[in-house]
């Protein structure tokens, strides 16, 4: 299954819209809604646009992986 491309394909397939806030990093306005899978996903504010795709700053929310610590993962 491909990402929903409209907020209306966001709905029909299972997200819901939870609230709207300000991006921590660059003061945005996103919308936070609750994927089929129960997760949490930022979107751009009025639109189907992961946050995370758009974000100047996205990378101080992302994760190390799996079996690497923090220090290896700042390294690269």
């Amino acid at each position: 299954m491909s990402f929903p491309k409209t907020i209306d394909e966001m709905t029909a397939v299972g997200y819901r819209h939870e609230g709207t806030a300000n991006c921590k990093a660059c003061q945005a306005p996103i919308e936070w809604w609750h994927t089929p899978n129960g997760k949490k996903i930022p979107m751009d504010h009025g639109t189907a646009t992961p946050h995370w795709s758009t974000c100047p700053n996205a990378d101080d929310f992302r994760h190390p992986k799996v079996g690497r610590s923090t220090r290896e993962a700042l390294d690269e």
